[in-house]
């Protein structure tokens, strides 16, 4: 559900201009929208970073690794031969 909460936020020119132009070419239906949009897009950007961190953290931990490799391997219902 959308609730509606006003602010007010402050903008240079060349970031406001650049989502009026932003909203205008990716045909959004209302300023909102496109805030929204890079909300989404902020929020992707952090779990990239997060995976990648988890993916280092992973890479250096033998024990998580022995980990993950047992339960891989567990069986799926297929027998292997």
């Amino acid at each position: 559900m959308t609730r509606v909460h006003r602010k007010h936020v402050v903008m240079p020119d060349d970031t406001l201009t650049f989502l009026e132009t932003y909203q205008r070419t990716h045909n959004l239906p209302s300023f909102s929208a496109v805030i929204e949009a890079a909300a989404l897009a902020l929020k992707e950007q952090e779990l990239r970073t997060q995976y990648a961190q988890y993916a280092a953290d992973y890479a250096q931990n033998p024990d998580e690794q022995r980990d993950a490799e047992a339960w891989l391997n567990l069986p799926m219902g297929d027998e292997q031969q």
